[in-house]
């Protein structure tokens, strides 16, 4: 067994969902963001592409 899982076995499944819970809210706000950052195209591949340069930026400006 690694130790996340027997951290995870330790820890109260009330908390941890409240945890995971927060974080799908979280990352949803943020691809609401990043989404709003790229113009609409009709080319599914360029949009894509857009979207993960505004995650590199994003997470870039968190690094800095």
């Amino acid at each position: 067994m690694s130790d996340f899982n027997a951290i995870v076995r330790l820890l109260d499944p009330r908390w941890a969902q409240d945890l995971r819970s927060y974080a799908l809210k979280y990352e949803e706000e943020r691809h609401e963001i990043r989404a709003s950052w790229i113009p609409s195209s009709e080319d599914d591949d360029t949009w894509f592409d857009l979207y993960q340069m505004a995650t590199t930026v994003e997470q870039d400006i968190a690094l800095m």
